[in-house]
């Protein structure tokens, strides 16, 4: 079994992104996914779901979001979790990571694959990433992508929070995360309670940046140019599945569109199975 690597890159503003990487050999893995871990996650939430690519013949790299996932050497935990720069990192960091793995295996396809948090973001990379960088994917996949929030915010509350994107934006709101409505899997909601590296934690500039990528993809959904995937959880209680339909439907017939029986986090969700198998065949056909 190939093991887990943690991997070193350096962001283009010179912030270090932290990645776990399950390794490739360009001639025995089919192609690699890049992930994008959800609001509150990081990278180390996923080796399960890496995994099972793994066994299917995906390689894959996940990095912390920033804001997300262990601080680095010297940053508390208070300063660190939901504080970002710039929403624009997100994706510079996927075009980093894309760099990367062109250089480590070239000429090996490439998969973009989001769930909430990070669905937004690949939406997003999917729709403003150069022409030259977009073309080593093959296809995306977008799992539960936040384009809206399932109780929306008010006016009055997004006017407020414009606000505090100039006067305070690194004033944090303590959000509590309800587990139940990620998973409805015991076990898979003591993982997320005892995980050190969890959190609530969002900036004001962080949710005005994902507010601004909400409204960015669905006006240009119509632009989008790669083969995609999008799951939609049929208990879906964190996001709005209205939206993510919307966004297919703006996209056309280059999105594939499949609902399961499940909470908000599909893959770690009692329909993991079926989904993992969807998503397989789909990554089979696409990946070229």
């Amino acid at each position: 079994m190939q093991k887990f690597q943690d991997v070193k890159l350096t962001g283009k503003d010179g912030a270090e992104i932290s990645t776990i990487f399950l390794g490739v050999d360009s001639d025995e893995k089919k192609g690699i996914v890049v992930i994008s871990h959800g609001f509150g996650e990081h990278a180390g939430s996923y080796t399960e779901f890496m995994e099972r690519l793994w066994q299917s013949g995906y390689a894959s790299i996940t990095p912390d979001q920033r804001g997300h996932g262990k601080p680095p050497d010297g940053i508390s935990f208070k300063k660190w979790q939901g504080i970002i720069k710039n929403y624009r990192d997100f994706i510079d960091d996927i075009s980093v990571i894309t760099d990367y793995l062109n250089e480590k295996a070239p000429g090996t396809p490439l998969v973009m694959y989001g769930h909430s948090m990070g669905g937004n973001i690949v939406a997003n990379a999917l729709l403003r990433l150069p022409p030259e960088q977009l073309s080593h994917y093959s296809c995306a996949v977008l799992e539960a992508p936040w384009l809206e929030l399932y109780k929306p915010l008010t006016p009055a509350m997004i006017r407020v929070l414009k606000v505090l994107n100039v006067i305070a934006p690194n004033y944090v709101q303590k959000i509590d995360l309800d587990v139940d409505a990620i998973s409805s899997e015991n076990e898979k909601q003591d993982v997320y309670t005892k995980d050190q590296y969890y959190h609530g934690s969002l900036s004001a500039r962080l949710i005005n940046g994902m507010l601004g990528g909400c409204a960015y993809a669905l006006d240009n959904a119509k632009s989008l140019s790669t083969k995609t995937f999008l799951a939609i959880a049929d208990n879906e209680l964190v996001l709005s599945n209205d939206e993510m339909r919307d966004f297919a439907a703006k996209a056309g017939d280059i999105v594939t569109v499949k609902t399961y029986k499940s909470n908000h986090a599909i893959h770690n969700d009692v329909s993991q199975e079926e989904y993992c198998k969807d998503l397989i065949e789909f990554l089979d056909l696409n990946v070229l």
